[in-house]
């Protein structure tokens, strides 16, 4: 039996495995951008959770004590925060950290306090970054 030289000799395999290595590293690299990027944003969306959730404890201690006042007879707009607004309602708001605020509007009917409005939203200003207009076509 005859044996043929192998056209692929010893440098060619030494490129490709130089080529797989880089590969694999560069791989691992951008795996571990991704995952601290993950965890930057777990943290992130957590401290956001809890920021929401105390608002919402402090919101419904508040409500508690709107509703303990209004059992004594006493008047919403006593209680530090809590403002009438130009449709009869009241409401109350209760910050946090983050730019954000909850804020509960609520109606007085048979002396307890009935939530119409629940919402955690922002309170910072949207300002426009690049100063350019929108097309609006043609």
């Amino acid at each position: 039996m005859k044996r043929y030289p192998s056209r692929m000799g010893v440098g060619a395999s030494s490129i490709l495995l130089m080529i797989v290595v880089v590969s694999l590293t560069l791989f691992a690299v951008l795996a571990l951008v991704q995952a601290r990027a993950d965890a930057a944003l777990t943290d992130k969306t957590a401290a956001s959770a809890d920021a929401y959730y105390d608002a919402d404890a402090r919101a419904q201690k508040m409500l508690s004590q709107l509703d303990d006042a209004l059992a004594a007879g006493g008047n919403p707009t006593d209680i530090d925060g809590v403002t009438q607004t130009d449709d009869g309602t009241y409401a109350f708001s209760v910050g946090v950290y983050d730019g954000h605020a909850l804020r509960v509007v609520f109606d007085i009917e048979s002396g307890r306090c009935t939530v119409s409005s629940y919402r955690y939203e922002s309170v910072s200003e949207w300002a426009d970054e690049s100063g350019e207009t929108i097309w609006q076509g043609e």
